[in-house]
């Protein structure tokens, strides 16, 4: 009696062993969606938001990776702006709006490794809605949690970004960037092609 108590818990056991495996498994696919976009990485000319010509471009909207002008829709993650010694300022959505629209987080950090060396964005650090001021060739990371990107996601609820400020003119008020951007919400990688990770 009870060796056979003690065969039907084991297969009792292994039944139940092989339904939590077979979760974690369906669990996995789920979450382990892969990547369908490209990274995207590019340069432009970016005006300062403050003394910038109407409908000039003064930010960057990550998903399209599209410069554009900062304007009141608020259809853009990070605007840049120069300060009075000359250095670049990166201001996120929330800040430019100051309360008087709705808008989503974006979160920036400034990283002591060179532009190229830079294969992946970290997944925390980050200072959410709080303007930063650089230096010209100091790489910013940016992660925004734009929920209109992200509202169907399974793999994550952030796009990440790589953007550096390659030269400032303060005459012409204007900023020569490069970014690279991954336009998969939740993935990390800033690598050519469609990202693994």
């Amino acid at each position: 009696m009870i060796q056979r108590i003690s065969t039907k818990t084991r297969g009792l056991a292994v039944v139940a062993t092989v339904v939590v495996v077979a979760a974690a498994a369906a669990c996995k696919s789920l979450t382990g969606v892969p990547a369908n976009l490209s990274t995207i990485s590019d340069t432009g000319t970016v005006y300062a938001i403050n003394g910038s010509p109407p409908g000039a471009p003064t930010a960057l909207h990550l998903l399209t990776a599209s410069l554009l002008a900062a304007d009141p829709t608020f259809f853009f993650d990070v605007a840049f702006d120069i300060d009075t010694a000359g250095n670049p300022v990166f201001l996120p959505q929330r800040a430019v709006a100051s309360g008087l629209s709705s808008t989503h987080g974006v979160g920036l950090q400034r990283s002591e490794a060179d532009f190229d060396a830079i294969g992946s964005a970290p997944k925390n650090g980050y200072r959410a809605d709080t303007a930063l001021v650089v230096r010209v060739g100091e790489t910013v990371l940016v992660q925004s949690t734009d929920p209109t990107a992200c509202a169907l996601s399974i793999t994550g609820s952030s796009i990440y970004a790589k953007v550096v400020v390659t030269g400032v003119d303060t005459e012409a008020h204007t900023l020569a960037i490069r970014y690279t951007i991954d336009p998969n919400c939740g993935f990390l990688s800033f690598g050519a092609g469609v990202p693994k990770e």
